[in-house]
């Protein structure tokens, strides 16, 4: 690991780090401040303040091909009226947490910047009406390099949209996309993926100078840890960001969509390799429902929050529950 990884990091946390001992569930008590929802909320985690904010959204024109590419159209079509979903089209939020600790601002992920048109690229607007300046920003962490990711951490014109930020991002991630050649062989996308890798490499070339490459199991700044969620990307990454006894998991791209959570197996084109997204997918559902974990996601609806239930053999969504505009105390 190169010199500004986890020396600046704070090291490790002191103690022992056990999640068993940790727990997600408690009393969702709302604050008495009546603001204004602009574009984000806020979560109060024992001595961590998170906020979560809209970057926009993705619109699909049908759900097919890229989700369920194997199944047929009628199955897919009944499955998503059982759920409350469009038959015609599918919808995916930009959610992006904002972490601040110890004198940090830390985001994860930078949504898709100036990518996406109107729907997205909505994310600096929203940190400065909060009161974030993209100066303020200390650290980026990066999940994975897909474009709704890491488009917004630089301009047209190629300069930093967060010039005072370190960045941070998986070994295993960076090493696949600066790769002569990333193996896209196990994806069910037909289209070449010569753009993406482009696109990531001109990305992660500008932060070079910038760039702390971490580990999975390292303790980034002695409260997030990174988890290896193979499958979407090689080096796909999801955190568990705790305080105290409270904790919760940003599980990222493992969905994209209620869909998926209904039928894991069926998948997502945008998966780089398409069996090991839907074992990862499975593997944190299990683990989800079992340990009642509170969990936040970049792409379901908005703002991303809340835990997988079952009902029998049938995994479900169940958005967390909060009863003023911003502020949620776990």
């Amino acid at each position: 690991m190169d010199r500004r990884e986890l020396l600046k990091l704070g090291a490790l946390a002191g103690g022992t780090f056990m999640f068993p001992a940790l727990s997600s569930v408690g009393n969702t008590k709302q604050s008495q401040n009546e603001t204004t929802n602009q574009g984000h909320i806020q979560l109060k985690l024992n001595q961590i303040e998170i906020l979560i904010f809209s970057d926009g959204h993705i619109l699909l024109d049908d759900p097919q091909p890229i989700f369920a590419p194997d199944v047929r159209s009628a199955d897919v079509k009944k499955e998503l009226r059982k759920i409350y979903l469009a038959e015609d089209k599918l919808e995916s939020a930009i959610n992006v947490m904002l972490i601040k600790t110890a004198g940090r601002i830390i985001l994860i992920d930078t949504g898709s910047g100036y990518h996406f048109g109107e729907t997205g690229g909505w994310l600096s607007d929203n940190l400065q009406k909060s009161g974030i300046k993209v100066t303020d920003v200390t650290d980026v962490f990066i999940t994975h390099a897909h474009i709704d990711h890491i488009g917004g951490i630089i301009r047209k014109n190629n300069t930093l949209v967060y010039p005072n930020a370190e960045y941070y991002l998986a070994k295993r991630e960076y090493d696949f996309w600066m790769s002569n050649n990333p193996d896209f062989s196990k994806s069910k996308n037909p289209n070449s993926p010569k753009d993406s890798i482009g696109f990531a490499q001109n990305v992660l070339s500008s932060i070079k100078e910038k760039l702390n490459l971490f580990n999975y199991g390292d303790m980034l700044f002695s409260c997030i840890k990174p988890e290896l969620a193979e499958g979407h990307t090689p080096g796909h990454t999801v955190f568990t960001i705790f305080s105290g006894n409270k904790y919760i998991k940003h599980i990222v791209d493992t969905f994209h969509t209620p869909l998926l959570i209904a039928k894991p197996h069926w998948g997502t084109q945008w998966d780089v390799d398409f069996y090991k997204g839907i074992r990862t997918r499975k593997q944190i559902l299990h683990n989800s429902y079992l340990n009642r974990t509170l969990v936040m996601t970049t792409h379901l609806p908005w703002p991303g929050l809340g835990y997988i239930g079952k009902t029998g053999s049938n995994y479900q969504w169940l958005p967390i529950a909060y009863f003023t505009p911003n502020d949620i105390v776990l």
